[in-house]
C-alpha cells in the first residue's frame, strides 16, 4: 500500500495505491507554481480509473483540477463527500462564486448518486466518513468530510478544512471519538491554520498521532503558524537522525509512504527513507 501526498501549495491532493492496483484520490488540488496537475500526472503513470474520489471540502483548493481530471483519460468510478450538502447548497453558500473545480464538483453531485458497489481493487482498505449536517452547520469549512483510512493496523485521518466549531460538533458522536486514539497519521485541518486547531480532539477524544502532516504553501495567513502546536501533540519518529513530529509539503515537498503488511510505515522525503512501526 502506498500513499503519496502531493505538494499542491495551499491545497490538498493525495493518492492511495493498493496492492491490487486500486487507486483512491483524496481531493484534487494542483500546484499553480510548478504546473503539476493530477489530471496530467495520473495518465502519465498509467492510471486509467479512480476507484474512489474523496472530496473533503467544497473549496476550490481541494478541487481545482477536478474539471480537467473529468476530461482526462481517467474514469472516476465513485464520489465520496458530505452527503447532506447538495450542489444547490454549495452554490448558495458560495453565492454563485464558483471556481471551475467546484463547478465540476456540483455537476458530479447531481449525477454520482448510485450506491457504492464492492470493488476488489480497494477491498483491503477500510474507511469511515464523518461530517456535520447541513443546515445545522452552514459554514462550508465545518461541513468538511473527515475520513479515517485503515489498513494493516495503521489509521490515517484526512480532515478537510474543519474548524474548532465543527470538531466540537463531531465530538458529540461516540463513534467518531472512538476513531481518534487509533490514528497514526493526522492531517492538520485547514492547511495548518489556527482555526483548525482543537484541543478537545486530544484531551477528550484521545488523539495521539505519531506524525501530523500539513499540506500547505507559503505563509498566507497570520494564523498559519501552528507547526509547533501540532508538534507538541505528536509523538514523532526518527528521520535522518532527527525526531520529526510534523511534516509539511511546503518544506518537505511530496511525502511518500509505504505501509507494509506488519503495520510498519516507510516514509520518503527528498530521497531520505525512514521506517517506524
Amino acid at each position: 500500500m502506498r500513499l503519496t501526498v502531493f505538494d499542491v501549495e495551499h491545497g490538498q491532493c493525495s493518492l492511495l495505491e493498493t496492492d491490487a492496483d486500486g487507486h483512491i484520490l483524496i481531493d484534487c488540488g494542483h500546484n499553480a507554481t510548478t504546473g503539476w496537475r493530477p489530471s496530467e500526472y495520473l495518465p502519465r503513470i498509467g492510471v486509467t480509473a479512480i476507484d474512489r474520489l474523496f472530496i473533503t471540502n467544497a473549496d476550490e483548493d481541494h478541487a481545482s483540477d477536478l474539471h480537467n481530471l473529468r476530461q482526462a483519460a481517467v474514469g472516476i468510478t465513485s464520489l465520496n463527500r458530505n452527503p447532506t450538502v447538495s450542489s444547490s447548497n454549495i452554490r448558495q453558500l458560495k453565492d454563485q462564486d464558483l471556481g471551475a473545480g467546484i463547478d465540476a464538483l456540483c455537476e458530479m453531485l447531481d449525477t454520482y448518486n448510485s450506491p457504492l458497489m464492492p470493488n476488489p481493487r480497494i477491498d483491503e482498505v477500510s474507511y469511515r466518513n464523518y461530517w456535520n449536517k447541513y443546515p445545522e452547520f452552514d459554514n462550508e469549512n465545518d461541513l468538511s468530510m473527515v475520513t479515517f483510512f485503515d489498513f494493516n493496523g495503521s489509521s490515517i485521518c484526512f480532515t478537510g478544512d474543519m474548524t474548532r466549531k465543527g470538531w466540537l460538533g463531531l465530538l458529540r458522536d461516540p463513534s467518531f471519538r472512538a476513531e481518534l486514539p487509533n490514528t497514526t497519521i493526522f492531517f492538520a485541518s485547514h492547511h495548518g491554520r489556527e482555526d483548525g486547531c482543537c484541543e478537545e480532539l486530544y484531551t477528550v477524544g484521545g488523539l495521539a498521532p505519531v506524525v501530523t502532516i500539513i499540506s500547505d504553501g507559503g505563509i498566507q495567513h497570520a494564523t498559519q503558524e501552528t507547526r509547533q502546536w501540532y508538534a507538541n501533540r505528536s509523538s514523532g519518529f526518527q528521520l535522518n537522525g532527527q525526531t520529526r513530529r510534523v511534516l509539511t509539503t511546503l518544506n518537505d515537498g511530496n511525502i511518500e509512504m509505504n505501509i507494509d503488511a506488519d503495520g510498519s510505515i516507510q516514509i520518503w522525503l527528498a530521497a531520505l527513507e525512514n521506517e517506524f512501526s
